[in-house]
């Protein structure tokens, strides 16, 4: 195992760049849906950030996982995304995050480690509010409400306790 030590923030970070970049489970391959294929194309164009990520042996297609919601009801609305990367190493000192690269960019040391992995590991956070620019017309999530008229599942229910 070869380590690598950085200082950020007054934090002492050592992590294992090579065992990071090689680690690849169902859990952290590129998901397809829209939300992350728009995340994804974000941050290929931010190179500094790829760039950033590269350097602790983050592929930026390779999330944990991707959290995005639309912060507004219309086409032209930005999507919040907040994507985790997991790397092998630890923080000695506190949690800590900064703004760069037009993201927020979070370190975490006390969250939950993935079953699968064992030694020491911390989470990388990059945040950040984005415009929708896939070539694709864009998908709305559809409210709760609309899904239940949809399904009519409140009319099955009532006929089921109707007595007869």
């Amino acid at each position: 195992m070869s380590f690598e030590h950085v200082e950020i923030h007054s934090a002492t970070i050592t992590f294992d760049k090579h065992k990071t970049k090689e680690y690849r489970t169902d859990y952290n391959r590129p998901c397809d849906c829209q939300n992350c294929r728009n995340y994804y194309k974000h941050i290929a164009k931010n190179k500094e950030l790829v760039e950033f990520l590269t350097g602790f042996g983050i592929d930026y297609n390779c999330t944990e996982e991707v959290f995005s919601w639309d912060l507004g009801n219309d086409e032209d609305a930005l999507l919040h995304h907040e994507a985790y990367y997991g790397v092998f190493g630890k923080i000695e000192g506190e949690d800590f995050a900064f703004e760069k690269f037009d993201v927020k960019i979070s370190f975490q040391k006390d969250a939950s480690i993935p079953y699968d992995r064992t030694g020491e590991f911390f989470w990388i956070c990059i945040e950040g509010n984005f415009p929708y620019i896939l070539e694709e017309k864009r998908d709305w999530a559809v409210p709760f409400s609309q899904k239940m008229k949809l399904s009519n599942i409140i009319s099955k229910m009532k006929a089921i306790f109707q007595k007869k």
